[in-house]
């Protein structure tokens, strides 16, 4: 049986419906152009995005001047030494009784221990031997003015009877002195004794006490002091400053202390030396303040972190925003509406995270921190 041939008119219209089909699927896998985004466009220095927005990549902190950042320092409180005493051992000896605790108030002229001093004894010894001289020599002197007078002795015997009386005085108001710190020294004919007793030179606190009974002490021995007594009632603080902020705090100026013991309580200071040299280590200057403590929360050796106000000096911007082109420092300066200034200024250092303003910025303008090298790469490929 034979296949009936299509006509050819028939036949032609089928393969151009194939062709027209064939073209249709083979276009669409061609890729769709779409149109490009805009992109920032630069006029001078300055870099503007489109539809005057910021872009959220860009983040912005404000030039503050100096009032709104107050300068912070770190320091421990100590002993007002105006206030202290640090008592030692006059004469080498045994510790027999003490008298005062840590923490015990004693008054000025008041006991804290006493000592079996045989040095005591000795130095006791020596006013009466050095009295005993001394009067030997007045007799003496006495004697040669009657002799001279009717003339019995030389003018010479006279004059060194005189150089024999006044060294005898000389070495008697030496051991008198020696003696006058702890209690003066025995009239003739007392009693000699060793015990000496140590007394505090001042009213405060026993803050230290260095020894117990029956300890050997002397005078020479290297060590910390065997008792230390002080008032409490004022503090000194010490303080460490950066040397950049040296000109923004002066004798007199008030500081807010505050301590992790007392976390809701701020204590005034007042700053009453600030150092004449720099630490080469940290690059600080030691500041000295005097806080008064009523109450006696504080105590000696406690951490401390203060605050000074500040109502002069230079604006400061963050270090953040700070780039370096060439020997120019520079900022990009917000303008708003999505533009951003490329501005140079003269800045100097305030430290690791700021720089003082000197000129070319303002207090409350907005500068970029985080993007400054983008915001350089578009300004460098527009030139």
């Amino acid at each position: 049986m034979n296949t009936p041939l299509y006509p050819r008119a028939a036949l032609a219209a089928a393969l151009a419906v194939i062709g027209l089909l064939t073209s249709l699927l083979s276009g669409c896998g061609k890729p769709v152009i779409e149109a490009a985004p805009p992109q920032p466009t630069v006029n001078g220095a300055v870099v503007a995005f489109p539809g005057q927005k910021d872009p959220a990549e860009l983040r912005l902190a404000e030039v503050i001047s100096a009032s709104e950042r107050p300068v912070e320092l770190a320091g421990r409180l100590v002993w007002n030494e105006d206030a202290t005493a640090r008592i030692y051992a006059p004469f080498a000896g045994r510790v027999e009784r003490l008298a005062a605790q840590v923490g015990q108030s004693v008054a000025k002229g008041a006991t804290l221990a006493t000592l079996s001093a045989a040095e005591l004894g000795q130095a006791q010894a020596d006013v009466q031997r050095a009295l005993a001289d001394e009067r030997q020599a007045q007799r003496q002197l006495e004697r040669a003015r009657s002799l001279v007078e009717v003339g019995a002795v030389s003018r010479k015997d006279l004059e060194a009877a005189e150089a024999d009386q006044a060294r005898a005085a000389a070495e008697l108001q030496r051991t008198r002195a020696r003696l006058a710190p702890y209690g003066g020294a025995p009239e003739s004919g007392a009693s000699l004794h060793q015990s000496l007793a140590l007394v505090s030179p001042v009213s405060g606190v026993v803050v230290e006490r260095n020894l117990n009974p029956g300890l050997e002490v002397r005078p020479d021995a290297a060590g910390p002091p065997l008792f230390v007594v002080s008032d409490p009632r004022t503090l000194w603080v010490m303080l460490d400053l950066d040397e950049t902020l040296l000109s923004r705090v002066k004798p007199g100026a008030r500081i807010e202390l505050r301590t992790a013991a007392w976390p809701d309580a701020v204590f005034t200071a007042t700053v009453q030396h600030v150092g004449e040299w720099v630490d080469p280590s940290s690059r600080t200057v030691k500041v000295r303040a005097q806080v008064d403590n009523p109450k006696g929360q504080l105590r000696g050796e406690m951490f401390v972190k203060g605050q000074i106000e500040a109502h002069d000096g230079l604006p400061l911007v963050p270090a953040d925003a700070v780039f370096v082109r060439g020997d120019q420092l520079g900022v990009f300066v917000s303008l708003g509406q999505g533009r951003y200034e490329r501005r140079f200024a003269q800045l100097r250092t305030a430290g690791p995270q700021w720089w003082h303003v000197v000129q070319g910025l303002k207090p409350g303008e907005k500068v970029v921190i985080g993007g400054t090298l983008f915001l350089n790469q578009l300004l460098d490929a527009a030139q």
